[in-house]
C-alpha cells in the first residue's frame, strides 16, 4: 500500500515522524516512536517529542508550528546560553510501518525562529518560505562601512587576519590565551572567536584576554580556538589595519553642518 493509501486508510494506518534539526555543518536526528529508525542511511533516535498540526493553506504567514522536546535534548541545549550562531533548520519526515523509504515523504520544511524553556523546551519553527516576508535591508548613507567584514562584499581574507592558540584560562565570559597577546590590545575588538561550530563576539581585548558577548558552551583549558581580527568600520581603520580601502562603503564626508539651518 502506498503512503497516501495508509494516510487515508481508517485502520491500516501506522504512522512515524522523523526530525531532522541541522545548524551549519552539525546535525541531530530523532523519530517520535519508542525505538531507533533508519533512513536515507542514518539512524534516527527515540525521543520524546511532538508537536502541533501543519497549517496547509496557502497564506504567507501561515505553517508555524510548536515542536516540544525534552530541555536536556542537545538540541534544546544549544538555545540556553545564547543563539546558535548557524540557523538551524528542521525538516519532519512522516512515514508508515511496513513501506519502503521511498513511500516516506517531507512533510514540513522551515527553520527555528525561537526557543522558551518551561518544564520543556519548545521550539517555534516558521517554514522556509517565512523569508520571503522579510525586507531586505539596504545601505545607509552614514559614516560608517555597510560591509560586512570578511564578506564578499568587503573581500578580506580572514585567514590573513586570525590568530590560533590554546585557552589557558575560561571565567565565564573572559578567555585566555598566549597568542591574543601576539597583537596590540583592541586588535580583535568587533572580531570573534571560534571553536568548531561555535562562535562568539569579542566585546573587548586587552593583552591575552578577550571578552566575548557571551559564554562559549563547553569552552575548557587546553582547547585550540581562533580568534579573528575585528574592525571598526572606519576608513581609518580600512586603510592602516586592512589594506582595503578600495572596498570602503562609508561615507565619512558627511557634512555635519545642516545645510538648511546651518546648525551643526
Amino acid at each position: 500500500m502506498s503512503y497516501a493509501g495508509r494516510e487515508t486508510s481508517r485502520y491500516q494506518g501506522q504512522p512515524f515522524e522523523l526530525y531532522l534539526f541541522e545548524s551549519g555543518l552539525e546535525a541531530w536526528r530523532y523519530t517520535s516512536g519508542d525505538k531507533a529508525r533508519a533512513y536515507g542511511g542514518q539512524t534516527y533516535a527515540p525521543e520524546t517529542i511532538q508537536r502541533t498540526e501543519i497549517d496547509q493553506n496557502q497564506e504567507l504567514g501561515s505553517g508555524s508550528i510548536k515542536v516540544e522536546i525534552p530541555k536536556t535534548n542537545d538540541v534544546a541545549a544549544r538555545f540556553v546560553s545564547y543563539i546558535p550562531e548557524a540557523p538551524m533548520s528542521l525538516v519532519i519526515y512522516r512515514g508508515h510501518d511496513g513501506e519502503a523509504d521511498s513511500e516516506t515523504v517531507m512533510n514540513f520544511t522551515g527553520r527555528v525562529a525561537s526557543a522558551m524553556f518551561g518544564e520543556v523546551c519548545e521550539l517555534t519553527v516558521v517554514p522556509e518560505q517565512d523569508v520571503l516576508k522579510r525586507r531586505v535591508p539596504g545601505p545607509k548613507y552614514q559614516c560608517q562601512c555597510n560591509r560586512v567584514l570578511y564578506d564578499s562584499g568587503c573581500a578580506v581574507d580572514k585567514n590573513s587576519f586570525k590568530l590560533t592558540g590554546v585557552v589557558s584560562s575560561v571565567s565565564s565570559d573572559l578567555v585566555t590565551a598566549t597568542v591574543f597577546g601576539n597583537q596590540a590590545s583592541g586588535w580583535l575588538d568587533a572580531g570573534y572567536l571560534e571553536k568548531g561550530t561555535q562562535r562568539r563576539m569579542i566585546i573587548s581585548h586587552t593583552g591575552n584576554q578577550v571578552r566575548l558577548i557571551a559564554p562559549m558552551d563547553g569552552l575548557q583549558v587546553g582547547d585550540t580556538v581562533t580568534a579573528y581580527a575585528g574592525c571598526m568600520r572606519t576608513r581609518a581603520v580600512c586603510l592602516s589595519k586592512f589594506n582595503n580601502l578600495a572596498k570602503f562603503f562609508g561615507f565619512d564626508k558627511i557634512p555635519t553642518k545642516n545645510p538648511f539651518n546651518g546648525v551643526e
